[in-house]
């Protein structure tokens, strides 16, 4: 499990405000998580709260200066949250970390609990390798409309379809590589390091940090799609890999021949 950070003094005393306000309005248990408790918050972070009970799933508001998110959930919300592929990356190391400013029922204890004591096998390497690899599929719709778009001159609608796959991919394959992550502000720099050059050189251009013209940064982004593809591909079913297979042929991408990691390249 990742170290916990120390709150700064005021986020604390913040925190500890929203929890009277938080708790007055029904929650029987708040904690605070995020960048704040995960040691990289800076000077415009926001402050992340749980609030346990009935309420709006999110909303932010400002408290002072500081913006201020809270998520409501009920406790059955948040055991669903950690058996969802989709959320574990942030939610289980978030509760994790949590710091539990409120608990008038012990219910965050018990949660907590449950997160700490949490491991991929409780969703299974069946299940998990199965909404990879549909998630992944599924993306094979966004380089279809990117390539569209581009043939017809369309910069803009390619420059989103681009974007889609350069922000999306990479909490797919953490879920296939079984890492948590805790926030975004790791995810994509923690993914580039698991899977390598290849991959990283193509979300760096994909994401417009490296020095491209659109075309490049468009080119990278179905290389993004052809890595994916690639690395999940021993997950595939038979129709999958048909979407795949025609979907990196039109985008003039390699078909893997075999599970492998960031192989996929243009031919």
């Amino acid at each position: 499990m990742a170290e916990r950070s120390t709150p700064d003094p005021a986020i604390r005393a913040l925190a500890l405000d929203e929890a009277d306000r938080l708790t007055a309005s029904g929650a029987c248990a708040v904690l605070l998580t995020g960048s704040h408790v995960s040691g990289c918050a800076g000077a415009q972070s926001d402050v992340d709260l749980y609030a346990i009970g009935s309420g709006p799933a999110y909303s932010l508001h400002l408290n002072g200066a500081r913006l201020v998110s809270v998520s409501w959930c009920s406790p059955d919300e948040v055991r669903a949250a950690f058996v969802d592929p989709g959320q574990v990356g942030q939610v289980i190391p978030g509760w994790r970390n949590a710091w539990i400013i409120a608990d008038t029922s012990g219910v965050a204890v018990a949660l907590q609990q449950e997160a700490i004591a949490w491991s991929w096998d409780l969703i299974g390497a069946a299940r998990l390798d199965a909404w990879v690899a549909e998630e992944v599929t599924g993306f094979a719709e966004e380089v279809h409309k990117l390539i569209s778009a581009r043939g017809r001159g369309d910069v803009i609608s390619a420059a989103v379809q681009r974007s889609i796959l350069a922000l999306r991919l990479a909490p797919r394959l953490a879920v296939h590589h079984r890492w948590l992550y805790q926030t975004e502000n790791a995810l994509w720099a923690g993914m580039n390091e698991r899977l390598g050059s290849s991959w990283t050189t193509a979300q760096l251009a994909a994401l417009g940090i490296s020095p491209c013209t659109l075309d490049e940064t468009l080119d990278a982004a179905l290389d993004l799609f052809a890595l994916a593809v690639s690395d999940t591909w021993r997950t595939m079913d038979e129709r999958q890999r048909e979407v795949c297979r025609a979907t990196l042929a039109v985008s003039t991408r390699r078909v893997p021949k075999s599970a492998g990691h960031a192989r996929g390249a243009r031919a």
